[in-house]
């Protein structure tokens, strides 16, 4: 029986009631709410049941700091993302809109290309089907089949070949049949000139610049390209005719005479016209696939934007298809999920940080993959800005605000620390300032990408491997981590607070170098310079603490997150960043 839009609304309200609660109330909360429409309550309980089966995260209830709403009859909604009934046909194909459709679709075009091109050479080399000049050029001819079969057999016997590979197969198979263009018809122009035959020449002349036009028009609507990339390979291709008619000309000097009396010229070349209106066509399908990517859905949310990327994959803003609330969506590459490891660090980083309920931890709403093999998880969609963005917009921090930072980054380490979770990746960039609860400049710890986790049973190979592993961003990562990786521990997060701590009190580094390999060399050597030498107002209580923090032995830093916390907590500037002053620099920055 169809809902209506009451019944709707109140399945939408009892759902998210009872996915915020532990799965034994589930069916007293429908019960209680649901008692007078036996409609609303079976809608209710299939939902909750496909949720139970599709879910790879335990549903457990998660501090939040948005408000909560006294519903009828005493019952508390909470603001919570879940996960709904998996759209079970077009669910939003990632891998053939956006990456795998880039991958495949130029693949087994490549192949038609290379197949047709091999087909057309091999044809025109038998002289009774072709015409006079089916020799010439013969060993070019020969060496571009060779080339063509050669693309298509690997095109076609390897399905798994990297976007990256494609492109350079596409350079080759394009190149070859330029090549082979030019070559045979540089030698049917000094044919045509040896004879002095005018009418011969120019119109050699004309099939030649036809031929690049129609190679230039394939490109552009055949491959799939932006325009940026396609005029970037077409306007180049515009050249080649005039270079092969410049070194006929450099061969035989008769040449440009013959050319001049070609009394009707071109006063707008088929080439210039072809490459405009393959760039422009680029520009029209790539926009149409980019429309049916966003109008695509991902299980049970509708993919709005692009809002990052990184190596691992890219980060959307999505909407829940029920709640109609938003989140964001963090999407492996495909290429990126057929490789083991990465794979293993992509479910990694959605476990551990879904172990984690602290408010100022990122919080993970669900994780999965589609029908069509993306990994994805979903996620709370943060406003606000990232620390490396403030700083690079506004400069370094006052003492205050840097401290509320830095207190509120240890509230969420220690309980990651207590979970035996090594975050290894701390950095400006990976924490941001957000607006939660009518609450400005609320911090949010992100991205767990390379988090190691103590408690995991890992076999001995894989074990092996993760503790050479150097993981992390050279400017903040920690003396050990590029020494030692297999004794990193709690020190090493205390290490890279104190990094950023400084990066937010003088907008650098603490240390820097030409290179990445140079800065981590620095690490092991090099002690880093007082905060106060490059900025006057670092007050010398937090100057102690951050370069405690930047000892290169760990015996050295504060032995916890809540020791750090403690002694951030005791600073004379700690507690004097309002929720005015924070209001007040983020309408500066809207203005």
């Amino acid at each position: 029986m169809a809902l209506n839009e009451q019944q709707y609304a109140k399945v939408k309200d009892i759902f998210s009631q009872a996915i915020a609660a532990p799965e034994l109330q589930w069916s007293g909360i429908v019960a209680a709410l649901a008692a007078e429409d036996p409609v609303v309550a079976d809608e209710v309980r299939s939902l909750l049941r496909h949720h139970r089966d599709v879910t790879l995260l335990d549903s457990q209830p998660q501090e939040s700091t948005e408000p909560t709403a006294i519903m009828p009859g005493g019952a508390v909604r909470q603001a919570i993302d879940f996960v709904d009934p998996e759209v079970p046909v077009d669910t939003f194909l990632v891998q053939r809109e956006i990456w795998e459709e880039n991958r495949q679709i130029l693949r087994r075009r490549l192949i038609v290309i290379a197949i047709v091109m091999s087909l057309f050479i091999a044809v025109s080399m038998i002289r009774l089907m072709t015409y006079h000049y089916a020799a010439v050029g013969y060993g070019v001819r020969v060496a571009a089949l060779l080339i063509s079969l050669g693309a298509a057999w690997v095109l076609h016997s390897d399905h798994k070949l990297s976007l990256r590979r494609l492109r350079i197969i596409e350079l080759v198979v394009m190149a070859n049949a330029g090549l082979l263009a030019s070559v045979i018809y540089l030698r049917m122009l000094l044919d045509a000139a040896a004879r002095q035959d005018v009418v011969m020449f120019v119109s050699i002349n004309n099939w030649h610049f036809f031929a690049w036009a129609l190679l230039i028009l394939i490109y552009g609507i055949f491959m799939p390209n932006n325009w940026q990339r396609a005029a970037a390979v077409v306007f180049p291709m515009v050249l080649v005719p005039n270079l092969t008619i410049r070194l006929a000309a450099w061969i035989d000097p008769q040449i440009p005479l013959l050319l001049a009396q070609d009394t009707f010229g071109k006063p707008i070349p088929e080439v210039c016209v072809a490459a405009c209106i393959a760039t422009y066509t680029a520009h029209l399908i790539h926009g149409a696939r980019l429309s049916a990517f966003q109008a695509r859905r991902l299980a049970q949310y509708k993919i709005k934007r692009l809002i990052g990327e990184g190596g691992m994959g890219r980060v959307y803003e999505a909407e829940h298809l029920l709640l109609k609330r938003s989140c964001a969506i963090k999407l492996i590459q495909p290429e990126r999920s057929v490789e083991g490891e990465a794979l293993q660090r992509f479910e990694r980083e959605v476990r551990a940080t879904a172990k984690l309920t602290h408010p100022h931890t990122i919080e993970v709403y669900d994780y999965g993959q589609t029908n069509e093999g993306v990994f994805f998880f979903a996620m709370e969609l943060l406003p606000g800005m990232n620390l490396r963005e403030m700083v690079k917009r506004t400069g370094p921090m006052p003492a205050p605000r840097a401290i509320h930072f830095l207190i509120e980054i240890c509230e969420a380490l220690q309980e990651a620390h207590k979970a035996g979770l090594i975050h290894r990746d701390i950095k400006p960039a990976n924490v941001f300032a957000s607006q939660r609860g009518g609450i400005e400049d609320y911090t949010k710890l992100l991205d767990f990408g390379v988090v190691r986790d103590a408690t995991l049973d890992l076999d001995p190979h894989t074990a092996a491997v993760e503790a050479q592993r150097i993981a992390g961003t050279p400017d903040y990562m920690s003396p050990e981590q590029v020494a030692t990786p297999s004794l990193v521990g709690p020190p090493s997060d205390l290490y890279s607070v104190g990094a950023v701590g400084y990066y937010l009190l003088t907008g650098r580094p603490p240390l820097t170098g030409g290179s990445p390999q140079e800065v981590m060399r620095a690490k092991l050597t090099q002690t880093p310079e007082p905060p106060s030498t490059h900025t006057a107002d670092v007050p010398a209580d937090l100057e102690a603490i951050v370069m405690r923090c930047l000892c290169t032995n760990p015996a050295g830093r504060p032995g916890s997150a809540a020791e750090l916390l403690h002694e951030l907590r005791d600073c004379e500037s700690a507690g004097r960043w309002s929720e005015e002053n924070a209001s007040a620099w983020w309408i500066t920055q809207t203005d």
